[in-house]
């Protein structure tokens, strides 16, 4: 503060300068502590998922005998509301997938309509991608969260932590306070280290995959790496209900009754939604039923690890890591 005074003029405390308001919630800070026990446990938690180095793997935990690999959630079949602008709880999901009481998540003050963090599938660690439909923008990419997104990304691929990347995403963020964020630039950025990333990854198709972003989310470049989609999959360029009016805009204008015109277009529309054309042209692996979810996952996290275990893959990174 005493340098703020000198330097720009006015008072300020040191917690309305950098408090954990402040950097929790710009990023320079991941996780908020209310005492340093709780923050040395969850130094310790953080770090029981990583490797002492970038030469070795992440380090597995013992199966719990209590918590088969094959375990099916009914809640999982439901989860995913009918009505397509209903929202759900993607934590939730989270946390009926991986091992119980496994999911630690990172960044949860920033970058908020993204989610990021590890879990456990089996005992071996992943690093967690998704989005999160609850949040005020639907989950929307803004420039934080794709900021949010980069920077896991480059953890997991640093550590060779293989990644479960859970795709509901209405693409990214529109409006006059995304472009003056400059949510372009931080969406490129997210998109090239997206492609940089050479861990295996599976992807889940869970809901929404639409635009640049969520199609950037849903096909990843990382080889080997594996997609499957839930039969709630909803695929596309832009939302209809929105892309309606950008598509075909001067025949509704010219048409006798805009409304009826509308309505057929939605019609055509919806009768071509959902997951079965994309996996018709083999750009998904395959429908899985949402309770098969973590057996799946958990039989190819085996695979996943014996690949990123071989030496050639056992050191840094040519790009290392941005800050």
């Amino acid at each position: 503060p005493p340098v703020v005074q000198h330097a720009m003029g006015y008072d300020i405390t040191k917690e309305d300068l950098g408090g954990w308001h402040i950097h929790c919630r710009n990023g320079s800070v991941d996780n908020l502590a209310e005492t340093e026990e709780e923050a040395a446990a969850m130094t310790r938690r953080f770090l029981s998922y990583l490797p002492p180095s970038v030469y070795e793997t992440p380090p597995s935990a013992p199966p719990d005998p209590d918590d088969p690999p094959d375990r099916r959630d009914e809640e999982l079949f439901t989860l995913v509301p009918r009505q397509r602008t209903t929202t759900f709880d993607m934590r939730r999901a989270i946390a009926l997938m991986a091992d119980r009481d496994s999911f630690f998540e990172i960044g949860p003050l920033w970058g908020t309509d993204q989610i990021t963090g590890f879990a456990r599938f089996d005992g071996y660690p992943l690093g967690i991608l998704a989005s999160d439909s609850q949040h005020a923008n639907g989950g929307a990419l803004t420039a934080d969260g794709c900021r949010k997104l980069t920077r896991h990304q480059d953890l997991c691929d640093l550590f060779h932590m293989p990644i479960l990347n859970l795709v509901d995403n209405p693409g990214f963020a529109v409006g006059l306070e995304h472009e003056v964020a400059g949510t372009i630039r931080r969406g490129g950025e997210w998109m090239i280290a997206f492609a940089q990333v050479t861990v295996p990854i599976f992807t889940v198709l869970m809901r929404r995959s639409f635009g640049v972003a969520g199609n950037n989310y849903a096909t990843p470049r990382s080889r080997p790496s594996v997609r499957v989609a839930w039969p709630a999959a909803d695929v596309g360029g832009i939302p209809p209900e929105g892309g309606i009016e950008a598509a075909y805009r001067r025949q509704l204008a010219e048409a006798e009754d805009p409304e009826a015109f509308r309505a057929e277009l939605m019609a055509r529309i919806e009768s071509a939604r959902g997951p079965v054309g994309p996996l018709s042209k083999f750009q998904i692996e395959e429908m899985i039923d949402p309770r098969d979810t973590r057996r799946l996952i958990c039989e190819w996290v085996e695979t996943a690890y014996r690949i990123v275990s071989q030496p050639s893959r056992l050191t840094p990174r040519t790009l290392q890591f941005r800050p």
